[in-house]
């Protein structure tokens, strides 16, 4: 650390202020210097590898700073997306799939090493932010964003502001329940939404597919079963049928709740709009509530992965 302070000490800084966005995902974190609603710089480390939150925080706060003297911008402020993440409190609470203590109070810890202030929220409702100011969701006060990757996130826009709930960790689409007994959740319960539409829920049904033909299936990665469907193999369609199926049920009841008048999907699964898109469209039609019929629309994002998840980190540090 003593080595990059001195590397600032000696750079000769522009008249630029930024904001430091970070997006901590399962396996890496990445990070960006925004300015006007653009990412001008970015960098990426791992997310795993060290021994606790602070040997992480160590090797986060010091690739920060690189990215700052490599610039030669000064950092005005630190928005930071994460699973888990509570808007209200700054804390990642039970940092799943890192080898964290219960509650880490990050966006403090950050604040207090960059002396800069720093805000903290969870990865989907950044997202959500990042669509509604910059992307497909601009000009809609009222906006569903989800997230389709390893899990399913989701941020919710009511009235032109993002819902928190009482406790600040409103808004879990992924893990309303979309089959009583159902499939079992990471999150310990059974038959939630991600359990059929994350790519964990594709898997699962490929797997479910290919058992009922006595076929053997040795690749079941997402990219293998995207290239099944596109050269028509009947099981691989009937996966993206049945997921377009499932995830039309679930944004048909979110949009009984908060009535949005657009929903923006975002992640890896919504890149495949050519097998997802006209599936979930006319399954959505099919399940939602004559009042809404003709009111909301369906679209994916228009921005690069990356960019959303940053633009949407920097975007808290406005709300």
């Amino acid at each position: 650390m003593l080595c990059i302070h001195r590397r600032l000490r000696q750079v000769v800084w522009n008249d630029q202020i930024m904001i430091l966005a970070i997006d901590i995902g399962g396996t890496s974190t990445k990070l960006g210097l925004v300015e006007e609603g653009s990412v001008v710089a970015r960098s990426r480390m791992d997310t795993l590898g060290d021994a606790d939150e602070q040997a992480f925080l160590d090797r986060l706060v010091e690739r920060a700073l690189a990215l700052a003297v490599k610039e030669k911008v000064k950092i005005r402020s630190v928005g930071i997306g994460a699973p888990n993440g509570n808007q209200l409190t700054g804390t990642i609470e039970n940092a799943p799939n890192l080898p964290w203590t219960k509650d880490v109070p990050l966006a403090r810890m950050i604040s207090e090493r960059m002396n800069v202030p720093a805000f903290l929220g969870n990865d989907a409702n950044a997202a959500a932010l990042g669509e509604w100011r910059y992307g497909a969701g601009k000009r809609h006060k009222d906006l569903l964003v989800v997230t389709l990757g390893t899990g399913v996130g989701s941020g919710f826009i009511v009235n032109g502001e993002l819902v928190l709930g009482s406790a600040g960790n409103a808004g879990e689409l992924g893990h309303m329940i979309l089959e009583p007994e159902g499939r079992a959740c990471t999150c310990g319960r059974k038959g939630c939404l991600e359990a059929y539409v994350s790519i964990r829920g594709m898997k699962r049904s490929y797997e479910e597919a290919i058992a009922t033909t006595g076929k053997t299936c040795l690749d079941l990665d997402i990219p293998a079963i995207v290239e099944a469907a596109r050269n028509g193999e009947p099981e691989a369609l009937v996966v993206f049928d049945r997921t377009a199926r499932w995830l039309a049920i679930g944004l048909a009841n979110a949009v009984c709740a908060t009535g949005p008048s657009r929903i923006v999907l975002f992640g890896g699964l919504s890149r495949n709009r050519d097998l997802l898109m006209p599936r979930l469209t006319r399954q959505f039609d099919d399940h939602l509530l004559n009042i809404y019929k003709g009111r909301v629309d369906i679209v994916t994002s228009e921005l690069p992965d990356d960019d959303a998840a940053l633009l949407g980190a920097a975007a808290l540090t406005t709300v």
